[in-house]
């Protein structure tokens, strides 16, 4: 299967939303994911199957000073 992740064609075996974070090194909880234009609940990311040419755009939250 080939997603757009971040603007950046990737290939990867790739079922849930859920399981591509975590595949990433991501923490699903620390972190916003719009599938195909859609910003999707937390709760979602578990159950949410990704389908070849999706496009997943990750946001990810930075603290410092």
């Amino acid at each position: 299967m080939e997603v757009v992740i971040n603007g950046k064609s990737e290939a990867g075996d790739f079922s849930t939303v859920e399981q591509m974070l975590r595949e990433r090194g991501l923490d699903p909880y620390l972190v916003v994911v719009e599938l195909n234009g859609k910003i999707l609940q937390k709760q979602e990311y578990a159950t949410k199957e990704l389908q070849d040419g999706d496009t997943v755009e990750i946001v990810q939250f930075v603290a410092g000073g």
